[in-house]
């Protein structure tokens, strides 16, 4: 007759064997890797453009794709118009330049407000500058992404 006390522990040992084995085969936790983005506002992803150009995609919309051609949800973006304006120095009575620096935040659309659509429309002259930065996307499982920011000078 074989004894129970040593078979209970001999299969101790073997569990405790498994056991401690085992923290040192667990896999690695997967890191989420961002997918390259490529943003535009309208056809354009930015740079030196005439002001007929950028006058037509004023009411566009801005949007953000990756490599494989998937579109990505807009959940918000800052619009910021920098205006380079002539001013007369009272000192000195000179003519300077200066930039005037505007901006609006959007979210969860990918279109500016009316009012900014009409500002801009009424306002853009050569030289100006704007800059759609702080994208953030969505994708289809909820995740956040940070996406390249279009900057558009007037020519």
């Amino acid at each position: 007759m074989k004894n129970p006390l040593k078979n209970f522990f001999l299969l101790f040992l073997v569990s405790l064997g498994f056991a401690t084995s085992s923290p040192a085969q667990q896999k690695p936790t997967p890191t989420l890797k961002p997918p390259a983005l490529y943003s535009f506002w309208g056809t354009t992803k930015g740079g030196d453009l005439p002001l007929e150009f950028v006058l037509g995609v004023i009411d566009s919309a801005v949007w953000v794709m990756d490599d494989k051609k998937v579109r990505y949800r807009i959940s918000r973006f800052m619009m910021v118009y920098k205006s380079k304006d002539k001013f007369e120095d009272e000192k000195t009575g000179e003519l300077k330049t200066r930039f005037n620096t505007n901006a609006a935040n959007v979210k969860n659309s990918g279109y500016l407000p009316a009012v900014w659509q009409k500002s801009l429309y009424e306002n853009i002259k050569k030289d100006d500058e704007l800059i759609i930065t702080d994208i953030i996307v969505r994708n289809k499982r909820g995740s956040y992404f940070a996406a390249p920011d279009v900057t558009i000078r007037i020519k």
